[in-house]
């Protein structure tokens, strides 16, 4: 599988520690959203995810990704 940002971590990871450190329904927000592998686990694990990314590449990236597993992701902007 291709990265999409230099430092993206595995799905798995974050599938661990949010399983670990939350419960369903759990608001988890991730300040440096980069690729937005924190929501996908999120979307997997039934939390509620949300993201802060400065790079306005890197917020297409994370909402292709979303929209690739059939969700619509809102995006704000300040």
């Amino acid at each position: 599988m291709e990265r999409m940002h230099p430092t993206e971590k595995p799905v798995a990871v974050l599938e661990t520690i949010l399983s670990d450190y939350s419960k369903p329904g759990t608001v988890i927000v991730d300040f440096f959203l980069g690729s937005g592998t924190t929501l996908v686990a999120c979307e997997k694990l039934s939390r509620l995810g949300r993201g802060i990314e400065i790079s306005p590449g890197y917020v297409g990236v994370s909402l292709e990704r979303l929209h690739d597993m059939n969700l619509q992701p809102e995006r704000e902007t300040l």
